[in-house]
């Protein structure tokens, strides 16, 4: 398969027990449907289904065309809402494309709301916190 970014050979790298297609010139990654929510393994919940949105997104890399479904162009979809880690979607097909270093800040991201959530000692302050981020959510959303 070819790249969708820099149009060279993708070749097949077993990646944390995944078969993911990797880019070497460009260091980006094909990530099928499901494949991100195994990856992200840590974060406990539906990545992937939690991070596709209506919304435009912007980020520094051009719009692509999906790698599976030759005609459709990919959106921009920020990974979990608030992270400002955007990368790209097809809505036809449900696969990822992954550029450079983008799969490692998703393991940081989690790695730091986890770590977050575990400074929260009391749990009316917690509770509170959920809600206030609920509003926001509906009002921004």
């Amino acid at each position: 398969m070819i790249c969708p970014r820099c149009k060279m050979t993708l070749t097949i790298k077993n990646i944390e027990g995944e078969d993911i297609e990797v880019c070497h010139s460009c260091n980006g990654m094909w990530i099928h449907k499901r494949q991100l929510n195994n990856l992200l393994k840590e974060s406990g919940g539906d990545v992937e289904k939690s991070s596709i949105d209506d919304n435009p997104h912007e980020d520094k890399y051009p719009i692509i065309k999906c790698r599976e479904c030759k005609d459709t162009t990919m959106k921009k979809i920020n990974f979990l809402d608030y992270s400002n880690i955007i990368f790209d979607y097809c809505p036809s097909c449900g696969g990822f494309w992954l550029d450079k270093n983008e799969l490692a800040n998703m393991h940081e991201y989690i790695k730091i709301v986890e770590e977050g959530s575990h400074d929260v000692k009391n749990i009316s302050v917690y509770n509170m916190l959920v809600k206030l981020s609920e509003i926001a959510y509906s009002i921004f959303h």
